[in-house]
């Protein structure tokens, strides 16, 4: 008798676990579905091994609640759900057809807000860009998101005791009406006391002060708090900052906070080496002293050595009010060009002044350069004191790898021959990037460059002043700097304009690796009777640790069919 019975539970068992199980949910689709799914007990455990026939039963059973459970979040309280199990050659095919029927809507909102903030404008924005009003379907996400950003605003903007008073829904399905009632206190609005710097760098307090991106008394904000470590830590004098708030020692309302500063080496060094078929190899090194004295001065110098060009640079720097963005600079170096066009060396001695302005940095410069220069049949020496001013843009999510985000760049500058300059000339250009994410993994990428000059002797004009197109960041499918207005022997001597642009898409792959299209078009000339040149390929693209590695197979149009020319390029999006 013990021995059948071991024979018949064992028989059981191995059906059991021979048994397969195939859920099918037919009205429903997307989020809804994925929900509907992730409730059902039958779809959770249908790859569990030793399944009885008794337990699918019981799972079957329960399906139709799991379903109405499932629903509710998305505002369905009424669904109408018809199932069925049945075993089809050893497996259970589970099917549910789902009729979600109406939602209920939000009928009334109870809405209050009390406390220091009750009129405050961020509280009132929450709620107007809020995805829950009155006629709408009741979803339980809209309303949790809803809590969620006042709380979020509430911590953000110093309110720290915020609290929400009461919440609650009442939810009528005969109905197909929801009540919510939601009153939420502020609390009082703490604002930011004493900054006690803890430091081993022998920097003053008076200096570290100027850091500070708010002042005592002020409201607190999470912005203003990040926006002080963000400034010490990458103001290079620090290799650790901490900022820490002391609520226990707060006065009132006023939150004091410790500032922990470690100081950096005084002395810091870089090396690099990188490749491009514009520049050939190329080799950089660079040299910075943090801590010229106690009042934050910096002294700075790099060497950059490459195929087509040599520099020498330094520069002494001076942070004002705002270190964080402002300072005043003081710049000498030499520069050595040496392409296929143009031959030239360049002293070099500058002032600039660079100030944050909204979300721009505006520099106004007066540099002296001394030239001597050869292109094509043409050379000179020329000296020029050019003021002018610089205004920078850039946003993006990540300036390795962007993808959203846009770079802008817009220089005027001039020269008289009245005051110290052997030449008489103004000078406009604006360089622009813009990149946004598209379809499944994909980027298009957007670029131009535009300049203009007017000049009284173009032949005086020296070389690093005149526009020249073609290369790896211009019109791919030519070499560097090879388009241009031409002597008459065909050589290129620049022009007194430019305009480029380029449009690309990148798909990514597999992992890191992807693949581009893109279209270059532009040119360098003295007059719009000059036409533009064209070049299209493909790519490949590799995201390494310093930035992206493109290379590049550009077709010129312009050329014979077989003229392709290879473009190598590695670096940071933005």
């Amino acid at each position: 008798m013990t021995v059948c019975l071991f024979i018949f539970l064992m028989h059981i068992h191995e059906a059991g676990a021979a048994s397969r199980i195939k859920v099918t949910v037919e009205g429903v689709e997307g989020d809804v579905e994925k929900n509907v799914l992730s409730f059902l007990g039958m779809e959770q455990q249908k790859g569990s091994e030793g399944l009885s026939d008794y337990f699918i039963h019981e799972l079957h059973e329960k399906a139709p609640d799991e379903i109405r459970s499932a629903l509710q979040p998305f505002g369905y309280y009424n669904p109408q759900i018809k199932s069925s199990l049945e075993l089809v050659e050893g497996t259970w095919h589970a099917t549910y057809k789902i009729n979600k029927g109406d939602p209920v809507v939000v009928r009334e909102i109870d809405f209050r807000i009390t406390g220091a903030g009750s009129d405050d404008r961020i509280f009132k924005k929450v709620i107007e860009e809020s995805h829950l009003e009155r006629g709408d379907i009741f979803r339980h996400e809209a309303y949790e998101d809803w809590k969620q950003r006042l709380q979020q605003a509430a911590l953000a903007n110093g309110y720290l005791d915020a609290s929400l008073a009461s919440h609650q829904i009442h939810v009528y399905p005969d109905e197909y009406a929801a009540d919510i009632v939601v009153h939420f206190d502020t609390g009082p609005r703490y604002r930011f006391g004493e900054v006690i710097f803890q430091q081993d760098t022998y920097f003053g307090h008076k200096f570290l002060q100027r850091f500070v991106p708010f002042s005592k008394g002020g409201p607190y904000s999470t912005a203003s708090v990040f926006q002080l470590r963000s400034a010490l830590r990458d103001s290079g004098y620090f290799s650790e900052v901490g900022v820490q708030a002391l609520h226990d020692k707060a006065e009132g309302l006023e939150i004091p906070f410790e500032v922990t500063l470690v100081q950096a080496r005084r002395n810091k060094y870089s090396f690099g080496i990188g490749y491009g078929t514009d520049t050939g190899i190329r080799a950089s090194a660079g040299w910075e002293d943090r801590y010229v004295n106690r009042r934050g001065h910096k002294m700075n110098a790099e060497l950059r050595l490459s195929g087509i060009e040599d520099s020498v640079t330094s520069r002494f720097i001076i942070p004002l009010k705002k270190p964080a963005t402002d300072h005043f600079d003081l710049m000498a170096g030499w520069n050595r060009q040496h392409n296929i066009t143009a031959d030239s060396e360049t002293l070099l001695a500058g002032v600039s002044l660079s100030r944050a302005w909204g979300s721009w940095t505006r520099t106004v410069y007066l540099n002296y350069r001394h030239e001597n220069f050869k292109v094509a049949d043409q050379s000179g020496k020329t000296s020029l004191l050019l003021p002018g001013i610089t205004l920078t843009r850039v946003a993006a999510d990540n300036r390795i790898y962007t993808t959203r985000g846009s770079s802008i760049t817009l220089d005027i500058k001039g020269a008289d021959t009245s005051f110290v300059s052997d030449v008489s000339l103004i000078q406009a250009t604006a360089l622009g990037k813009l990149i946004y994410a598209a379809g499944w993994s994909g980027r298009f990428i957007f670029r131009g460059k535009a300049g203009t000059t007017h000049v009284s002797e173009f032949e005086r004009l020296p070389s690093s002043l005149r526009f020249f197109a073609g290369g790896d960041q211009s019109v791919r499918g030519y070499a560097y700097n090879t388009l241009g207005p031409v002597n008459d022997e065909g050589d290129v001597i620049g022009g007194r304009h430019i305009l480029v642009g380029s449009v690309e898409y990148e798909q990514k792959i597999i992992e890191k690796w992807g693949a581009a299209i893109f279209y270059d078009t532009g040119n360098a000339f003295n007059d719009v009777s000059q036409s533009l040149k064209h070049g299209t390929g493909v790519g490949v693209r590799w995201l390494s640790p310093v930035g992206m590695v493109r290379l590049d197979f550009a077709h010129a149009l312009e050329k014979p069919a077989t003229s392709w020319r290879i473009h190598l390029s590695i670096g940071p999006d933005l």
